[in-house]
Formats: C-alpha cells, sequence, structure tokens
C-alpha cells in the first residue's frame, strides 16, 4: 500500500522550500536511497559550497538527514529525505510556495503536451488521457493501483541507482497521476462568447 505523502504546514518549511535549487535537491533526493553534497553538486551542476549550504537549510526545516550508516568516515556527510513517503503542500491561493510548486508541475504538463519539453535521448516521454465510467470506490481503487505501480518504479530506481550510482542511463523522470470529474462542459459560457466574437471578426471568404 503506498503511504500517503507527508503534508507540510509549518511556515518556516516552506520557507526552507522556497528556493529553487533546494526544490532540485529535494527532488534529486527523493529518487536516491542517499547522496553527498558532492554528488549532487555534480548532477544538478552547481557549486559544492552552495548545494552544501541548501542541504544545511533542509536539514534545519527537517526535510533530509544525515545518513551516518553510510558514510565512509566521521568527515563524510551522507544525506537522504525525512519522508520518502514524499511531501504534500496544499496551496489556498495564499501559499508562496505552494503557487511555485503547483506552477512548476503546470509548466512541465504544459511543454510535456505542447512538445516543447527539451528532449533527453535517454528519457521516455509519453502521457495518456482517457476516460471512464466508475463508481467513487471503483476509481478510488484503480487511482490506488495505479500509484502503486509507479512507486514500485520509483523504489526500483533507487535500487539501480544504490547498486550502479551515477549511471550515465539512469534520469530523472517525473512521474504524475491524476483522477477526476471534468467540468460538464469542455468550456465556460465566456469562453464560448470570446471565440464566436473571434470567428466573427475573421476576414469571410468570397467567391471570384
Amino acid at each position: 500500500m503506498v503511504e500517503h505523502a507527508y503534508r507540510i504546514t509549518d511556515p518556516l518549511t516552506l520557507r526552507a522550500l522556497a528556493h529553487p535549487m533546494r526544490q532540485r535537491i529535494m527532488m534529486e533526493l527523493t529518487v536516491r536511497v542517499s547522496a553527498r553534497a558532492a554528488d549532487l553538486a555534480e548532477i544538478i551542476a552547481e557549486p559544492a559550497n552552495a548545494v552544501s549550504y541548501h542541504l544545511r537549510s533542509l536539514a534545519k526545516a527537517h526535510l533530509i538527514v544525515e545518513a551516518p550508516e553510510l558514510a565512509r568516515d566521521s568527515r563524510d556527510r551522507v544525506w537522504r529525505v525525512t519522508h520518502p513517503e514524499g511531501l504534500s503542500i496544499d496551496s489556498d491561493g495564499d501559499d508562496e510556495v505552494g503557487e511555485l510548486f503547483n506552477k512548476e508541475y503546470l509548466a512541465w504538463i504544459r511543454a510535456l503536451v505542447t512538445e516543447t519539453l527539451p528532449k533527453d535521448p535517454r528519457a521516455t516521454r509519453a502521457q495518456y488521457t482517457g476516460g471512464a465510467l466508475l463508481t467513487k470506490a471503483e476509481s478510488k481503487k484503480m487511482f490506488g493501483e495505479v500509484t502503486e505501480v509507479l512507486e514500485r518504479w520509483r523504489k526500483h530506481g533507487m535500487d539501480g541507482e544504490a547498486a550502479a550510482s551515477q549511471s550515465p542511463d539512469r534520469v530523472f523522470h517525473y512521474l504524475m497521476a491524476f483522477v477526476g470529474n471534468r467540468n460538464t462542459t469542455s468550456f465556460t459560457d465566456a469562453d464560448a462568447r470570446a471565440r464566436e466574437e473571434q470567428a466573427s471578426s475573421l476576414p469571410t471568404e468570397t467567391g471570384i
């Protein structure tokens, strides 16, 4: 069974996630068993001292912890996420951090759908959009099964990375799943009026 993501409500923790580099660090750590500052610096192409600074900030916010059992010696600092089940940030419109995450996800989805996402020959890009007539209980069961599959592959990637660290063929993939009802109409009345006005303003074709 997939664990529920840890919900972040503390303002200090939210502020710790406001920095884009910390968000990137968290994303990379969630798909790895652990990582060192030097490893992350190479992965995200940022200076190691800057990465170390942001790691300390994330640790202060209790989002990551040291893993001394994985260290090579007493000076070696290895980090892992505190909540491997994932994080949940609810945005109510006033939450700047939640809005930042939402904008990032929406930007990625838009780029994927419009095929403007930069291509990585090592990555797979695919999407599925469909519909099904289901009861609420059935849809919840379906979503649970889908997320279990995604979680299984997420853990598979972590194990693969642990077995062969820094493999050039293993790259970060976004995994998302959505299920829900749709609007009763495909667009609003305002959208319909706007489209009618736009159509009426187009030049009409005349015969010769």
